[in-house]
C-alpha cells in the first residue's frame, strides 16, 4: 500500500481549522498541546527534555525554563501523520 498524500492533506487541514476554530490563535501551550495530543503534561515535559516524539515546537526566552509554544500547523501535521497517538 502506498502512501496516499491527498489524504494526508486533507487530515492536515481537517486538524488545522479545528485547532484554530478552538483556540483562535497559531500556537498551544504545553498544556494546550498535551490535551489535544490525549497525554499528560509530565509526559510532554519528558519528551520535550528528550526531544523526541514531538511536533515541533519554539522555545521563547532565554531564561532556564523558556516559554515553549507548538505551532497549531506542526500540531495538525504530527496528528495527521501519527493519527494512532490522538487520543
Amino acid at each position: 500500500m502506498f502512501f496516499d498524500e491527498s489524504e494526508n492533506a486533507i487530515d492536515k487541514k481537517y486538524y488545522t481549522d479545528y485547532l484554530l476554530n478552538k483556540y483562535k490563535k497559531l500556537g498551544l501551550n504545553r498544556i494546550e498541546t498535551a490535551a489535544e495530543l490525549g497525554i499528560s503534561l509530565s509526559f510532554l515535559d519528558k519528551l520535550l527534555k528528550e526531544g523526541t516524539g514531538l511536533p515541533s515546537y519554539k522555545k521563547i526566552g532565554k531564561s532556564q525554563k523558556p516559554r515553549v509554544v507548538f505551532p497549531v500547523d506542526a500540531i495538525a501535521d504530527f496528528m495527521a501523520l501519527n493519527p494512532s497517538s490522538i487520543r
